[in-house]
């Protein structure tokens, strides 16, 4: 184990429930802030991590693509990406979401795309 209270990475995210978790709310956080009328979700997590702080942090480095559901996409994970290279909009997104569960508290601390 590393130093306590040290950010450590999550190896296996697909099955981390709670990084699943904090990335479902920071991905309804970019498409409730996007412009864009199209939702998106994430293609792959590139890297994740997960901080004991007071409560979880989890500091996730994710590639999101635009699908073909219009907003508000009722179901996102059944969206079917774009096909179309110039609408697929493929943008790498650093997120940070705080998650205080004896609080019933989660917060989207930062969101960077480019």
């Amino acid at each position: 184990p590393g130093l306590v209270g040290a950010p450590e990475v999550i190896d296996n995210p697909e099955n981390d429930e709670g990084l699943q978790r904090a990335l479902q709310f920071a991905m309804t956080a970019y498409n409730r802030a996007s412009n864009d009328m199209y939702s998106s979700r994430v293609v792959r997590v590139i890297s994740a991590k997960r901080q004991i702080v007071a409560g979880v942090k989890y500091i996730m480095k994710v590639e999101i693509a635009r699908t073909t559901c219009t907003k508000p996409a009722a179901d996102l994970q059944r969206c079917a990406f774009r096909d179309e290279p110039q609408m697929a909009k493929h943008t790498i997104c650093n997120f940070v979401v705080l998650n205080v569960p004896w609080r019933n508290q989660i917060e989207l601390l930062d969101s960077k795309c480019q």
